[in-house]
């Protein structure tokens, strides 16, 4: 499936392609690092919390 996601902070729009049953794995309680662990921590971040890499990384600072 394809997720579209807005950024709620830049309002970028980023297209996130997953299996149907990992992303209702993950809706139902599962880790999402366990049931997407093929996405990168952005895109991951960008489903749990709304934001893009880019954002967060200006909140936060750069992990480094």
């Amino acid at each position: 499936m394809i997720l579209k996601k807005k950024c709620g902070r830049c309002k970028q729009i980023v297209e996130i392609v997953c299996k149907i049953e990992d992303f209702r794995a993950w809706k139902n309680g599962e880790l999402i690092q366990r049931a997407m662990p093929y996405l990168t921590a952005d895109q991951r971040e960008l489903l749990i919390s709304g934001v893009c890499g880019k954002c967060f990384d200006k909140m936060c600072g750069k992990e480094v």
